[in-house]
């Protein structure tokens, strides 16, 4: 028995084994397109050949696919790595670029669930993830679970201001002009000016000059749950007290009012008025 029939009846006596792990991660189907190969299918993907096979029972003991086939593709086991942090992201920012969801991101760097400031050069872990192969091929079609959670994607928060990521100073104790305080929100660095966006639907709670607590001209968001957000610094105030506001809609642009030391927004979440991390709603 040569090395290549040994290999196909290994594959053939593992195919069942293969089969009830892999299919319960594989979350992507492929339509095969004209000029397709299972080798060039599986190298986009970002998974083997064979490991495409072991879920097709179609492609048993053969490489060949025709155009048409829908196959299924397995999701993939990305390892653990380090990213170095640059200019202009936060936490959010790179959990949404390794797929991985905020609170994922936090257990593997339990130094920063406390609001600590993420600085540029810092070194994080990112921890082994599965990824979907839908990312390297074209999906023709996705499993309900998939489905539904894009559909009420729209109902999330929204980072409230759009381009601009770099949290200048984060949820926590800090030293300012000296002195030690709780910093109750992020402040998230921009140009003046910068249209500054409601982070869910809601109805205007605020929206003044609020000089005596340092907000400078702020807009109050009450949402229908309970959540409360706060914009603050503002250089102008796109939005009255009573007003609904729906989310994404401009409230205010960055500015530097109040107690400030330069341009940029203050963005506080409280639920029922008890301060919460905005960036543990990302």
């Amino acid at each position: 028995m040569n090395e290549r029939q040994s290999l196909r009846r290994f594959l053939r006596g593992a195919t069942l084994l293969l089969c009830l792990g892999a299919s319960a991660q594989a979350v992507t189907s492929y339509r095969v397109q004209p000029g397709d190969t299972l080798s060039g299918i599986a190298a986009r993907a970002g998974v083997s050949a064979a490991q495409i096979r072991a879920v097709n029972a179609r492609l048993r003991g053969t490489d060949q696919v025709q155009t048409g086939w829908v196959l299924t593709l397995p999701d993939r086991t990305l390892p653990a790595r380090t990213h170095t942090v640059k200019n202009g992201e936060n936490l959010s920012v790179i959990a949404a670029r390794y797929g991985l969801s905020l609170s994922a991101l936090l257990n593997a760097n339990p130094a920063y669930r406390n609001g600590k400031a993420l600085w540029t050069g810092a070194r994080l872990t990112i921890p082994a993830r599965t990824a979907s192969s839908a990312s390297g091929a074209a999906p023709a079609a996705r499993r309900t679970a998939t489905v539904r959670a894009a559909s009420s994607s729209g109902s999330g928060w929204l980072w409230p201001v759009a381009g601009y990521h770099g949290v200048s100073s984060g949820y926590g104790t800090r030293v300012l002009g000296g002195v030690r305080e709780h910093h109750w929100g992020v402040d998230i660095a921009a140009p003046e000016g910068t249209l500054v966006r409601a982070a869910r639907s809601g109805r205007v709670l605020e929206s003044r000059p609020d000089y005596d607590r340092g907000w400078g001209w702020t807009v109050v968001l009450k949402h229908p749950d309970g959540w409360i957000t706060r914009y603050a610094h503002l250089s102008t105030n796109l939005v009255k007290k009573g007003e609904l506001a729906v989310r994404g809609q401009p409230v205010g642009r960055v500015g530097n009012t109040g107690r400030s030391t330069g341009p940029h927004l203050h963005f506080g979440t409280y639920l029922r008025w008890n301060p919460h991390n905005p960036l543990s709603l990302y």
